[in-house]
């Protein structure tokens, strides 16, 4: 038994000319046959209005480049924080952002109560230990003339053990707080003070340093960076996960600066994917000596791919599959102005191309623009 075809007809009223003119659809006729070919139809000049592009399966450009967003980061191999290990209150401040520093370079002294503190009690533990020494000695010598006993002289020996640890434990307290040792064990320099310095050669990119301020062990005074060694921080799906590998060169564009490119390499790709993003972060590597980049900067990274799409895999703009039910389809032009609905199976997402694995032939004529107008009106039946 033959099913009958069903055609949807619409009818457009249009007042006196152009104007007051009310269109409910540029779809003339859809038709669905027995053996499930369901085609669309346009009058056009609706066609024209309404952009749709037709192009040759296979013809897709740029099948050899993959496209990624990202943004501009200081390279965390040159970049510093720098603070204070106690709490104190600045009383000088030697750098300012912008300025050009060496490691150990001077940015800022503090007052410290614990330092000063930590080395009374170095000075003190140093006095008792000489003390103790010069006792255990002398009672030493006395043993050897039998003029006291062994206990006498062993209990100096003990207090002498026990002021040299004393002595270590006040020195290795002054280490932990980066405070250098008196050289002589009595006179200190700039007691109670700290001095933050430069860990890296750099930049100074941030100071939150402030002459009289009280800062704490959790805050940071300064940030040092090299500007001249800069990454790209980009985000990388799983189906472009195959082209995006270490040592891979990618060509970097800035939207702030047309026209110029810049060149990378991919050093790092991050080895677990987001559980909601579906993405994960890849890094390039990028030379900025002539200091035109700046962290921050939105980038579009282009890397190529390998052309293994040649088989039988057809490549199509990603703009020509549209999803409908359950699947895939494109609009293969029948005629101007009639298409086929045609289900497809479709492969990876390369950048702007889909990889075609069945449904459609080479040189096939494929709507490649405007399919998403012609997959909203096979909805609306």
């Amino acid at each position: 038994m033959t099913r009958s075809l069903f055609v949807i007809v619409i009818v457009t009223f249009c007042g006196m000319g152009n104007h007051g003119c009310t269109k409910k659809s540029d779809v003339t006729e859809a038709t669905d046959t027995s053996d499930r070919v369901r085609t669309v139809r346009f009058d056009l000049p609706a066609l024209k209005r309404l952009g749709l592009t037709i192009a040759p399966a296979g013809g897709a450009q740029g099948s050899q480049m993959l496209r990624v967003p990202g943004t501009i980061e200081y390279n965390l191999e040159h970049y510093a924080e720098v603070g204070s290990l106690v709490d104190g209150r600045i009383t000088s401040v030697s750098a300012r952002v912008g300025d050009r520093v060496k490691k150990g370079q001077k940015l800022a002294t503090l007052v410290v109560p614990s330092i000063a503190q930590a080395q009374a009690q170095y000075i003190s533990a140093g006095a008792a230990a000489s003390v103790a020494k010069e006792h255990a000695e002398r009672e030493r010598s006395l043993l050897a003339k039998q003029l006291t006993t062994a206990h006498e002289a062993e209990v100096a020996r003990a207090d002498n053990i026990r002021s040299d640890a004393d002595l270590a434990a006040a020195a290795a307290r002054l280490r932990v707080l980066g405070v250098a040792l008196p050289t002589d064990g009595k006179q200190i320099a700039g007691p109670g003070s700290m001095t933050l310095v430069a860990p890296i050669d750099g930049v100074v990119v941030r100071r939150d340093a402030v002459l009289g301020r009280y800062v704490q062990p959790n805050e940071t005074s300064f940030v040092i960076a090299d500007p001249s060694q800069l990454w790209a921080s980009v985000d990388v799906y799983e189906g472009d996960l195959p082209h995006f590998k270490v040592n891979a060169e990618v060509e970097l564009s800035v939207d702030a600066m047309p026209g110029k490119t810049y060149r990378g390499r991919v050093f790092l790709v991050e080895p677990q994917i987001g559980k909601e993003s579906r993405a994960l972060r890849a890094r390039i590597a990028i030379d900025n000596t002539s200091d035109e980049l700046k962290p921050g900067l939105f980038v579009r990274a282009t890397i190529k791919v390998d052309d293994d799409m040649q088989d039988k895999k057809l490549p199509v703009p990603s703009a020509a599959v549209q999803p409908l039910g359950e699947g895939d389809v494109v609009f293969v032009e029948l005629e101007p102005g009639k298409y086929e609905v045609r289900t497809v199976r479709v492969g990876r997402h390369i950048g702007q191309v889909v990889e075609i694995l069945d449904g459609l032939r080479e040189g096939e004529r494929i709507v490649v623009e405007g399919a998403f107008l012609l997959r909203g009106e096979v909805t609306k039946q």
